[in-house]
């Protein structure tokens, strides 16, 4: 991409990024906002994007490749508990450092897509893991587990957010595990 588009678009997005923390909701961000704190012209705006929406799919396709890159890399790995922790840190953290794009992709019908890819990726790394450990699951278990694993998360994060990033990334991901271990022993030894 040439540097003076994407300088252009930069500026756009963190304009965006700066209204959306000031005024906490898309619609109540014009493009005339946009273009007047990006100090553009609506001509260039349009240039760029078609419109709000199309500005918000491309800031929160970015964002879940790079939470999806870090997910792709825990699970290159043998999953040990110190690698499952790990990669939920270093998600939290991204999420963190991004806090405004955090609070966007919630609000954003991107973050059901997002969900959905997660799982349906999910189910073919668990696919290829059991396979290699020459476990028969079935390929419904692990449907389920995918979903169940992903929403689990989502919701934790969610009320990581709505708590306003009330622990640090390390402690929410030590949480966020803790949480999900208590669950499974829970249903395990109560079976």
């Amino acid at each position: 991409m040439d540097r003076r588009i994407r300088k252009t678009k930069n500026a756009i997005i963190t304009a965006f990024l700066e209204l959306l923390e000031e005024k906490n909701d898309i619609d109540r961000i014009s493009i005339t906002d946009i273009t007047k704190r990006a100090d553009i012209s609506r001509s260039t705006f349009y240039f760029h994007y078609n419109g709000t929406y199309e500005l918000v799919d491309e800031i929160c396709d970015s964002f879940t490749k790079e939470i999806y890159s870090i997910i792709l890399k825990a699970h290159s790995e043998r999953p040990t508990e110190d690698v499952k922790v790990r990669m939920y840190r270093e998600i939290l953290e991204y999420l963190y450092e991004n806090r405004t794009q955090t609070k966007l992709l919630l609000m954003s019908p991107k973050g059901e897509e997002m969900v959905q890819k997660i799982c349906d990726d999910l189910v073919q790394m668990l696919t290829v893991f059991y396979l290699s450990q020459r476990r028969q699951v079935s390929k419904e278990i692990l449907a389920v587990s995918a979903t169940m694993t992903t929403n689990g998360i989502l919701a934790g994060i969610k009320h990581w957010v709505a708590s306003d990033f009330s622990h640090t990334p390390q402690e929410m991901a030590d949480l966020l595990y803790q949480a999900w271990k208590t669950a499974i022993d829970y249903f395990i030894t109560t079976a």
